[in-house]
């Protein structure tokens, strides 16, 4: 169980009640004991908590929802919340007060002590340990719980998701891939046009190509050998006509033969033909796709070119790549220019404009930086003139001037007050002090003090007046009465070596100490 402390899960709403896990309230010495986190962000009081009336509950400036609300005493043990003094006056509330400090404090060390020993308890609520909805701290004051360890993991490993390669495919690559001279092995066989392709594919389409390039050589070669035959057919018709004198039935029989012997040769010459027509029809495709390829990409040259490959007028579209600045240039039908962006900016023209000189991107920006005066400051190695007619609206001139907004100095700057020019350079001034709970205004009266002696005093609402420090003046400016209050809200504690008097009776609050210090009284009339 845990005495000093409650964690809300899930929570939704304003109020928050200060009560614990088993029911009990939990009770403190003073407001500020009391801490209040929100999803693991520590909130201020006042600003974005108040507590209720009673005292009972803290009440958030701004609802949350499904949120994780803990609520964490830690008694100050620094000082004793009640000093007892020889001769001092026992009372019922300052014996309950310095038995709270020392029970509350036994409780919060329990929690504490359960929370590490036993794994019951809720270590993100410890200042040390950083919980499972806190922001993770990487340094070595704080100690993670599992919850946290296990979400810093799963962050860890949602971000390296993002940029790796994942083994089941559903990460694209998004940007070029060095394989640093090692090889892609295991390759599956290629079946669309953006598929990565294995050697053994290449080959075998090469190997296609080749075998088409021998069977249309194997045809030519036969062409030629059937138009051979059919002269050497031709031949022996002739010699059959010949014999066909002395035999006319071998001469008929021969003719036929021969007949057929030049149909089959005319037939053979006509395949031959058109053979040799397709194989110069395919090498004059090649050539002309080769051409149009060189006339469009014109290679590597130093310079500009005036005409293609084959001393042709350039067209639109164009390309070469120019090694004297190593960029790929584009011809725009009446002029090179860059293709892309290069990646370094000295390749990028610019053409000079007003005081800049530079020719290419890179010099113009670092001329641009070398000129021009940071907005923290500089020195000016020249004159700024002006014709005297220029105004600056909102700037206060140094002889003086009217300010209708307010003006605030930061960071504890200084307002200063010099002395006479003549009579050195030293100054008074007025400082804020380092920490301000809240804004605070001091109105100043309208007239001056009509005493002698008067002092500027506050009504503790912001409102200065004249009048004598610590009391009230009697008629016509005597100073008899002084005044006092009757109720101690705050601890004090009086200045050694000095004695302190009041006029009761006097109040002192729950919560609040006065401390009196062996050199030194307070006496209540």
């Amino acid at each position: 169980m845990a005495y000093a402390s409650v964690t809300y899960t899930s929570a939704s709403g304003t109020t928050f009640a200060l009560t614990n896990s088993s029911g009990n309230s939990i009770q403190y010495l003073r407001q500020a004991d009391i801490a209040v986190t929100v999803n693991g962000i520590l909130k201020t009081q006042g600003t974005d908590y108040t507590f209720n009336t009673a005292g009972t509950a803290i009440v958030l400036g701004t609802a949350v929802s499904g949120a994780t609300v803990v609520i964490t005493r830690t008694t100050d043990i620094a000082d004793a919340s009640v000093s007892f003094t020889a001769g001092s006056t026992l009372t019922a509330q300052d014996l309950n007060n310095s038995d709270k400090q020392n029970r509350f404090a036994l409780q919060e060390f329990s929690d504490t002590y359960g929370a590490l020993t036993t794994g019951s308890g809720d270590l993100s609520a410890l200042a040390g340990f950083i919980g499972s909805s806190e922001t993770w701290l990487s340094d070595n004051a704080h100690a993670p719980t599992t919850g946290a360890v296990d979400n810093r993991v799963d962050s860890k490993i949602s971000t390296n998701n993002a940029t790796v390669v994942l083994r089941d495919g559903s990460q694209a690559m998004q940007a070029a891939l060095s394989l640093g001279g090692f090889k892609i092995t295991n390759l599956a066989t290629p079946t669309s046009n953006t598929d990565a392709s294995t050697k053994a594919y290449v080959d075998s389409t090469i190997g296609t190509a080749s075998g088409y390039a021998s069977a249309a050589a194997a045809s030519a070669a036969a062409a030629l050998t059937s138009e051979t035959n059919a002269a050497s057919s031709a031949s022996s018709a002739s010699t059959s006509a010949s014999n066909a004198s002395t035999s006319a039935s071998s001469a008929s029989t021969s003719a036929s033969n021969a007949s057929t012997s030049a149909s089959n040769a005319a037939t053979s010459a006509t395949n031959a033909s058109n053979s040799a027509t397709s194989a110069a029809s395919s090498a004059a495709s090649a050539l002309a796709a080769f051409d149009s390829f060189d006339d469009r990409y014109l290679g590597a040259k130093a310079t500009d070119p005036t005409v293609d490959n084959d001393g042709d007028p350039l067209n639109a579209g164009d390309l070469y790549y120019n090694t004297t600045s190593s960029v790929m240039k584009v011809y725009t039908g009446s002029a090179w220019v860059v293709a892309y962006v290069p990646g370094d900016a000295v390749n990028i023209s610019f053409t000079p404009y007003s005081t800049i000189a530079a020719t290419n991107v890179q010099n113009a920006v670092q001329e641009l930086t070398d000129e021009k005066l940071n907005l923290t400051g500089g020195t000016m190695t020249g004159n700024i003139t002006f014709n005297g007619s220029q105004t600056f609206p909102g700037v206060l001139a140094s002889t003086g001037g009217t300010i209708t907004g307010d003006v605030t100095l930061d960071n504890q700057s200084d307002l200063r007050f010099g002395e006479a020019t003549a009579n050195g350079t030293n100054w008074v001034s007025f400082q804020a002090p380092a920490n301000i709970t809240s804004n605070v205004t001091w109105t100043l009266p309208s007239t001056d003090a009509t005493v002698p002696g008067h002092a500027l005093k506050s009504n503790a609402a912001g409102e200065l007046s004249w009048g004598t420090a610590g009391g009230a003046s009697g008629a016509g400016g005597d100073d008899v009465f002084y005044e006092n209050g009757q109720t101690v809200t705050t601890s004090y504690t009086l200045t050694a070596g000095k004695n302190a008097l009041s006029a009761g009776p006097i109040t002192i609050n729950a919560g609040a100490v006065i401390t009196v210090p062996s050199n030194a009284s307070w006496v209540v009339l």
